[in-house]
């Protein structure tokens, strides 16, 4: 756990994406010098990369890593970014953003993956937003501001990637709607991923091959949604109308709080991963409370509760723009990438539960993922069409 988190919020700080806390934390652990290897490993495998390694040297390695350490000494309060930019100066250059990936020292010389002429991108902002009554709205291809109107206000394409609902959100701003309540939905394909600010002001992402179901506006006792697939939820506060979302084997009910619920159909278990707060798993007549830093695991055919401790940023890395693979087994990666490149796989031969670890820019085409798994020499794949085939 504590190398996979190392790695993460490593490539955060090599992408630039690493907030002041996360910066705090990778100091520390940089601090410790347990991490040594993992660093060396990390900038071995950049220059493997590179076509560099021949140039390298044990005693390169050892004044890179005093040099960090130095420049950790040196530290004072309060300027951590200068200090990042002061250690990028000694190896960042030796780093390059995009992949890292470690699973042994030693890596083979050449990869020997059959690749077609046309690589396969990565996903993007795709969706379509289906209004009750309305044609659906392909949200990729629109470049209108405002999209529709509803009773409780309209419906704004706000910035790539992001759909807001300028609803009269709770019940107490809702008192002029009269008649039935109208209900949305905003589905994304495979290799989509979207954004949507519900009418209460809840900001949820959506992944790829999901679909989330909405009111136009909240009212009643509840605020309602339905999920189908993967979101990451931030719901906005509000004591006297709990957040519920409904997935097909259980609830999960908030008044305000972060947590992620990966909940797809071709998947055993039900996923609910709580970032802050509190949540109340429920499933038939059973119930647990989970707090900050557990999964609630809820089996599809036996309704069965397991809660856990995790790794959260392994469970919203999708969402940061990351696969992260701790110990994961290759079938569920060949899942995973499945969704977000849109393509289909099928194995040859007894690869499935081999399992890898490292973390994967989702930006990248899909060759970039697929060599780095070639390179621990367990597996090999060959690109035809949109399918992928799995070999030993």
């Amino acid at each position: 756990m504590n190398n996979s988190r190392f790695y993460t919020l490593l490539q955060y700080f090599k992408e630039d994406v690493i907030s002041e806390k996360e910066w705090r934390e990778l100091q520390k652990m940089a601090k410790t010098g347990c991490f040594d290897d993992l660093l060396e490993d990390d900038i071995l495998i950049s220059l493997e990369k590179k076509g560099k390694k021949e140039k390298w040297t044990t005693d390169i390695e050892q004044e890179i890593l005093i040099g960090i350490h130095t420049q950790i000494g040196r530290h004072k309060k309060g300027s951590g970014y200068k200090l990042w930019m002061a250690v990028a100066a000694v190896f960042l250059l030796m780093l390059t953003a995009g992949i890292i990936f470690i699973k042994s020292k030693s890596l083979p010389d050449i990869t020997n993956i059959a690749y077609h002429k046309h690589d396969i991108p990565p996903g993007g902002n795709k969706a379509v937003l289906t209004l009750a009554g309305a044609e659906p709205i392909v949200l990729n291809d629109s470049t209108l501001n405002q999209l529709a109107n509803q009773k409780g206000g309209p419906i704004i394409k706000a910035a790539s990637g992001i759909l807001v609902y300028k609803a009269n959100s709770l019940a107490e701003n809702s008192g002029a709607e009269t008649g039935k309540d109208i209900s949305n939905t905003i589905s994304t394909p495979r290799g989509g991923q979207y954004q949507v600010i519900l009418p209460d002001g809840t900001h949820v992402w959506l992944n790829a091959a999901s679909s989330l179901k909405f009111p136009s506006a909240f009212k009643g006792e509840k605020r309602l949604v339905e999920l189908h697939g993967e979101a990451y939820f931030q719901v906005t506060k509000n004591k006297r109308m709990p957040f519920v979302v409904h997935t097909d084997n259980q609830e999960v009910e908030v008044l305000g709080t972060h947590f992620n619920i990966c909940s797809y159909a071709d998947e055993t278990t039900t996923k609910t991963t709580l970032l802050e707060g509190s949540v109340k798993l429920i499933v038939q007549a059973h119930e647990k409370i989970l707090i900050p830093g557990e999964q609630g695991q809820t089996n599809r055919r036996t309704k069965e509760i397991k809660v856990m401790p995790v790794n959260i940023e392994d469970a919203i890395a999708w969402k940061n723009g990351y696969f992260v693979f701790n110990d994961e087994k290759l079938e569920s990666i060949m899942l995973r990438v499945s969704r977000w490149y849109d393509v289909d796989y099928e194995f040859e031969g007894k690869q499935r539960d081999v399992s890898f670890l490292g973390v994967v820019e989702r930006s990248k085409n899909i060759s970039s993922l697929l060599k780095v798994l070639e390179s621990t020499g367990n597996v090999h794949f060959k690109i035809e069409g949109r399918k992928i085939i799995v070999m030993p």
